[in-house]
């Protein structure tokens, strides 16, 4: 009789926890949509901080990522989507239309932070992003200088390292992370975004081999040494 009894008020009290946790959520949903910025900053990282509790707040992020004003309730909206493991579905189109607002540097690091967490359907987009590489400016004839920094330079390096933190399920991101091997500002986080996905990136390792060997590298030890675990990792 004791046992049922403490059984009962244990699902008492359960049920009610339930129940005081969704309203929560509901209120923090409701305060996306209020005239306060700071407000709307507040709620997108309650639900963040709330993780996967807070998934049914999926559509009111997307909603928040792809329509607030405030740059900031955006880029907390972007992280939660990650946070709360959203459904990749609803949410995966909108941090994929997020990574082309390369001018916009914290909400593109949230959004492919998230995208990292978001399974294969993040994949195509995350490998685009990787070949996000603007064309060389043409050089004006007897103009001196520093050569102008790429912009997207940042994007491709994120892009990298969401598909490293995915491993194996990034499988088919192979081709585009040994391409980034050519990459200067991207070559140390490709390889070790292959490493990370296994032995699916066996056809990696000959490409691996001569970036490390390449004219230019061979003084980058961080790269090197990147190289030199991927290949382990692939080869186990």
């Amino acid at each position: 009789m004791k046992t049922l009894l403490r059984c009962l008020v244990l699902g008492v009290a359960c049920c009610a926890a339930g129940a005081a946790h969704a309203a929560d959520v509901a209120k923090l949903v409701a305060d996306l949509k209020n005239a306060d910025s700071d407000v709307r900053r507040a709620a997108a990282k309650g639900l963040a901080e709330k993780g996967p509790d807070a998934k049914s707040a999926t559509p009111a992020l997307v909603a928040a990522l792809r329509n607030d004003k405030d740059l900031f309730v955006r880029r907390f909206a972007a992280q939660a989507l990650g946070d709360v493991e959203a459904d990749p579905k609803a949410a995966v189109p909108a941090l994929s239309a997020a990574l082309k607002e390369d001018d916009k540097r914290e909400l593109v690091e949230a959004a492919v932070t998230s995208l990292g967490k978001m399974g294969p359907a993040a994949v195509p987009p995350l490998i685009d992003a990787l070949k996000n590489k603007p064309a060389a400016p043409k050089k004006e004839k007897g103009k001196k200088g520093p050569a102008p920094t790429d912009p997207t330079a940042f994007v491709r390096t994120r892009a990298a390292e969401a598909l490293g933190n995915l491993g194996p399920k990034a499988k088919a991101a192979v081709p585009a992370l040994t391409d980034a091997l050519r990459d200067p500002g991207v070559r140390t986080e490709a390889a070790i975004a292959l490493g990370n996905i296994g032995p699916d990136a066996r056809d990696a390792v000959s490409a691996l081999r001569d970036a490390a060997k390449a004219k230019g590298n061979k003084k980058d030890k961080a790269f090197k040494q990147a190289v030199s675990e991927a290949i382990k990792k692939i080869d186990q």
